[in-house]
């Protein structure tokens, strides 16, 4: 295992008791939530035949059974962990496929000679398959291992193009406990373009991995507007849900303060594991991304407590780029450097970090514009101007109308990014994301220095005055 992946367990207290105080003074929930309630939900659906549970997982590391249910699923001993290396430097190993094409009509993916449109689609369809990780060396509050229930989007093979969808159902995904309490209200169906377990694509050489990280109470599949768009212009993205810190514990029980600390202590050692656990997965000859991914080239993504999260694990370094969207930045200088990363202002690693300036849960002054400003560059921002903190997400899309006397949170999000009068379309905010996010990691992850003119004020010019666009770039 990286080194850094056990760090911040000697000096927790200390560490828990600055964030608490941290988080007490800011946003505008009750409470001074610092993310909470943001579990946004784009396309939901089951798995055609699937009942709600995660289908059979072809990894013995990536066990059956969900972790969001009334009960912990039962796990082995797992003290025996696989070594850090699993393969034999003198074997190559089994030969890939050939590669399928990089492009799809007049759209080819990124790279030094080619920069695509990140507005749009990208030339790949796009697969979706769910894993469950168990981490023992990063033990629950009760010494039970960390489960992890995973979703991974990424480049499918051509077989897949023009396949039906899978979308994401919240009730069915959710507990026992959570589709009792909303057994008469729709939380919402959204579909979405990603192909159940198609083949992973081949490509010209392996795909770059993004990890992205749910804000506090938030999803795995929280901002599946981003993340399928951006597998399908070649990334593998991994998104898990951060156990006990999830939808469906605010669902049932509102915005909880007590679990707050022990999410932030736990969520970069989620993020690091996963890294480790791809890495794992390329070098398995029978595994279905053997080969495919690199994961020594990765970018790091999340949502207010997910985009903390981020900066937290920015000294790894695999780690090669950061998109913190609606960030808690005033925490980084209290939480980096227990990870062995820098404060905020010795950060340099190339960053786009987003906020909305009518952010309701957080002050984007102070959460975010004051940090991004103390941040050493390659740095740049995108200001929504009449954004707020779950225009980031897709939690817009959530029948927030229905649930709102039985979640009372929903009622927040109403105001903070989902109001049609007040703030700006979360459908057109949400393109301008994508082209900044998916520019910024192409020119980064993928070598498309012609993905720079799309990270331009004048490239923002088509949203009016909706936007500012800041470049701090040397």
């Amino acid at each position: 295992m990286r080194g850094v992946r056990r760090r911040a367990w000697g000096s927790r207290w200390w560490v828990a008791g600055l964030l608490l105080w941290g988080c007490s003074s800011g946003g505008d929930l009750p409470g001074g939530d610092p993310g909470a309630g943001d579990p946004g939900a784009d396309e939901w659906r089951d798995v055609p035949g699937d009942p709600g549970q995660p289908p059979d997982l072809p990894d013995g590391r990536d066990l059956t059974g969900d972790p969001g249910q009334d009960e912990a699923p039962d796990v082995p001993d797992l003290a025996q962990e696989v070594p850090d290396d699993v393969s034999d430097p003198g074997d190559p190993g089994p030969e890939l496929p050939p590669p399928e094409p990089s492009c799809h009509g007049e759209v080819c993916a990124a790279d030094a000679d080619h920069a695509p449109s990140p507005k749009d689609f990208g030339p790949f369809p796009v697969g979706v398959r769910r894993y469950v990780f168990v981490d023992p060396g990063n033990p629950n509050p009760d010494g039970s291992p960390r489960v992890l229930k995973t979703e991974v989007w990424y480049p499918a093979a051509e077989s897949a193009r023009g396949q039906p969808g899978y979308a994401y159902d919240i009730k069915a995904d959710a507990t026992d406990a959570v589709r009792e309490k909303y057994r008469d209200v729709d939380l919402g169906v959204y579909p979405t373009t990603a192909v159940w377990e198609a083949p992973v694509r081949v490509g010209d050489r392996p795909w770059p991995l993004v990890l992205f990280s749910h804000g506090a109470f938030g999803i795995r599949y929280q901002t599946v507007f981003l993340t399928v768009v951006l597998a399908s212009h070649g990334y593998v993205v991994v998104s898990p849900d951060h156990q006990d810190n999830t939808l469906y514990e605010i669902l049932m029980a509102g915005w909880d303060p007590a679990t707050l600390v022990e999410s932030a202590l736990r969520r970069p050692n989620d993020l690091l594991f996963l890294m480790d656990e791809m890495a794992r997965k390329v070098a398995d000859p029978e595994d279905p991304f053997f080969g495919r991914v690199d994961p020594e080239t990765v970018g790091v993504t999340g949502h207010s407590f997910g985009g903390l999260t981020a900066y937290v694990i920015s000294g790894d370094p695999r780690v090669k780029a950061l998109v913190p969207m609606a960030p808690e930045g005033s925490m980084v200088d209290i939480l980096a450097p227990e990870w062995g990363s820098p404060p905020m202002a010795e950060t340099s690693i190339p960053t786009l970090m987003m906020g909305g300036m009518m952010d309701r849960t957080l002050d984007y002054e102070t959460s975010q514009w004051n940090p991004w400003n103390e941040q050493r560059p390659p740095k740049w921002f995108l200001s929504v101007r009449r954004g707020g903190h779950y225009t980031f997400t897709d939690i817009c899309r959530m029948n927030l109308e229905g649930v709102k006397d039985l979640w009372s949170d929903a009622g927040d999000a109403l105001k903070d990014g989902c109001d049609p009068v007040n703030n700006w379309s979360y459908v057109e905010a949400q393109k301008a994301i994508n082209q900044y996010a998916i520019a910024f990691l192409n020119r980064f992850l993928r070598g498309s220095e012609g993905s720079a003119r799309y990270m331009t004020a004048e490239a923002g010019a088509i949203y009016g005055d909706e936007v500012t666009f800041y470049a701090v770039p040397e």
